[in-house]
């Protein structure tokens, strides 16, 4: 069953902007309780104090609300489908479709920017006026630039996590080595909040360690699921890694003759076009079983190049796990291939050191993917 999307508002680039009934309480309580707090102050008066809380959830709100628009229109620009944009008690989510590692990196540091700027302009307001009436716009200022500062934090789930990702892929080429390095941040992380409390005496505060415990919390709960992931990605079960997808190729010269290579083919298997450069063996092309079996008798004297199929740009290991199986699919390297051949059906060679042992197709991975997403779906009913 799926939750509540809550109250639409608006929407930006033809995706709808949800409220949850979450932030009402919220926004209550930071008036309410905040303000009876400011109200207590003998520099401001009641009603001061009140309008100080009422600006500072104002400021929230805003702040939330840009920090998430921001993510949203650098997607969109980056040319990103966005599916929904959801305001909640505990700040929002952009839901948007999958995108290069590029876009990803500009997408997650663009929503603390945004409230950076937000912190400046309400700090601006205070310098200028001064005045206890406008108290609220410095202590705006503060919450803004807290939230941007906790965004920034290098671990999942937060923005600063998927940034450390997004960086770490375009630097190594591997999203298995991106994720591990920002979970292991996450863990690097989480050791050093809980040294700081303990070795500095601050866990004696019931303020400071309630925020920890909150921040640790939401640190615990990406890093955690992305360990998950790579404890998957270590199996060899798992049914989408590339040694489970793939298919046996039989290796074929691509100067053979098609009603030569028709007749050595086991009937089977497709035709992987290769060369021999020294001791390693160089994928160069494909050539599928319909299109061999159609060519037979009409294209008997022509090379078997004149009927191949161009290969995915880069190999697979045998060894490789289903994050950067997937990754090829539908992820971060996904992205790296021109726009024109996104939609293609690709094939990858499977390379055991430098011999080819198979093939995988996206094909053979979209059927398994959804075999999962459906034993998935099941088993949680």
């Amino acid at each position: 069953m799926t939750s509540h999307p809550g109250l639409r508002i608006g929407s930006f680039a033809g995706a709808p902007i949800y409220l949850r009934l979450s932030w009402f309480p919220l926004m209550a309580l930071v008036v309410v309780g905040y303000g009876m707090n400011l109200a207590s102050l003998r520099s401001l008066t009641d009603v001061q104090g009140y309008l100080a809380a009422g600006v500072v959830a104002g400021a929230l709100a805003l702040g939330v609300f840009a920090h998430e628009l921001a993510h949203a229109a650098v997607g969109r620009a980056r040319g990103v489908r966005i599916s929904s944009i959801s305001l909640n008690m505990w700040g929002g989510q952009t839901k948007m479709q999958t995108a290069s590692a590029a876009t990803s990196l500009l997408v997650s540091v663009a929503g603390p920017l945004v409230n950076f700027a937000v912190a400046a302009l309400c700090q601006l307001i205070w310098l200028v006026t001064g005045s206890a009436d406008f108290f609220g716009f410095a202590l705006a200022a503060q919450v803004n630039l807290a939230i941007g500062i906790f965004n920034l934090i290098p671990g999942f789930p937060l923005d600063g996590g998927y940034a450390l990702e997004a960086l770490v892929f375009i630097l190594v080429g591997r999203r298995s080595v991106a994720t591990r390095v920002t979970a292991y941040t996450g863990l690097l992380l989480l050791a050093l909040l809980a040294s700081a409390l303990l070795f500095t005496g601050l866990w004696r505060s019931p303020w400071v360690l309630l925020v920890a415990a909150a921040l640790a919390f939401y640190l615990w709960s990406g890093t955690n699921h992305s360990l998950k992931q790579l404890a998957q990605d270590s199996d060899p079960r798992h049914p989408l890694r590339a040694s489970a997808l793939m298919v046996p190729a039989q290796l074929a010269d691509p100067h053979s003759s098609i009603g030569g290579a028709h007749q050595r083919w086991d009937g089977v298997s497709h035709l992987l076009l290769v060369e021999q450069q020294g001791l390693s063996v160089l994928p160069l092309a494909l050539v599928d079983p319909t299109t061999l079996a159609a060519s037979l008798g009409t294209l008997d004297q022509q090379p078997l190049a004149a009927i191949a199929q161009p290969l995915a740009a880069r190999t697979l290991g045998i060894q490789t796990g289903y994050i950067d199986t997937l990754d090829e699919y539908s992820g971060f390297a996904h992205y790296r291939l021109p726009e024109e051949q996104r939609g293609q059906n690709l094939t990858w060679v499977v390379m055991d050191a430098a011999t080819p042992v198979g093939l995988v197709t996206s094909q053979a991975m979209t059927q398994a993917v959804l075999a999962t997403v459906g034993a998935g779906t099941s088993s949680s009913k």
